[in-house]
């Protein structure tokens, strides 16, 4: 049977949990999306490990490509990429996302994922609201402090195939060198999110290609990360905002028994 909801006298609700962030609200909701983990892995190659081989007597950067479906396509067909004027594109290399596993070494429970009540909690250190006044600490009222409850994540383990094509076996070694050197760090940008990578073993480099000559190897990546949709399945967000009270009153009454309370 189902209960009648409380009168609106009777009812106890906390307005601090009530706060509109239409305005003047430059906290953004944080999320952690698929393509933002992709993102991490090319600011990464590009600005970290920073490909380049000897081509010419010149130091050439290593172009780094996503594997969409039609370049996928190609590379199943032919073994290698072509340009617009069909010409092997070389040096390259080409990455794109196989697998996601859910990680059971960081196992969690949400309780409800409809309705999670497990958050990570943060203080928002300056605000309009949380601005310290003489007059006000004299009368008693307290800087009103602004937080933030951001729902916990999904924790998965992402796999990553990559490709590179190299002219000389000279110039493969060398990018696998760099690549290795970079087993177990944390790829992504150090100013947004970074997650730990694992490199499997490369595969041998071989020669293909019937009238030029060209060197392949693959390898796999893993990253351990994070997902976290900017709202849940009851499409509430998953950032919260909440207030502190400014001032707190107490009223005196006295009674001669107790049961007069």
């Amino acid at each position: 049977m189902s209960k009648k909801p409380l009168p609106r006298k009777t009812r106890v609700v906390n307005r601090g949990y009530q706060y509109s962030r239409k305005k003047e609200d430059k906290v953004k909701n944080i999320t952690v999306t698929l393509k933002d983990i992709d993102s991490t892995i090319i600011y990464y190659i590009e600005n970290v490990i920073q490909p380049s081989v000897i081509e010419n007597k010149e130091n050439v950067k290593v172009p780094l490509l996503y594997g969409s479906v039609e370049r996928w396509k190609s590379i199943k067909r032919d073994g290698y990429l072509r340009d617009k004027k069909n010409k092997i594109i070389t040096p390259a290399i080409l990455f794109k996302r196989t697998t996601l596993d859910i990680n059971k070494n960081l196992p969690q429970d949400k309780l409800d994922a409809n309705n999670p009540h497990m958050y990570y909690t943060f203080e928002k250190k300056y605000s309009k609201q949380n601005i310290y006044d003489r007059l006000d600490a004299q009368i008693g009222v307290i800087s009103q402090k602004e937080y933030y409850n951001v729902s916990f994540p999904d924790y998965v383990i992402l796999n990553y195939n990559f490709i590179i094509w190299t002219s000389y076996i000279e110039q493969m070694n060398s990018l696998i060198e760099k690549f290795t050197y970079s087993d177990g760090a944390y790829w992504g940008n150090p100013d947004k999110m970074r997650f730990k990578s694992t490199i499997d073993s490369f595969d041998d480099a071989t020669e293909i290609g019937d009238t030029e000559r060209l060197i392949r190897t693959t390898f796999n990546v893993n990253l351990t990360g994070y997902l976290l949709s900017e709202k849940g399945n009851d499409n509430r967000p998953t950032t919260n905002k909440f207030l502190t009270p400014q001032q707190v009153n107490f009223n005196e009454k006295i009674v001669e028994e107790i049961n007069d309370v």
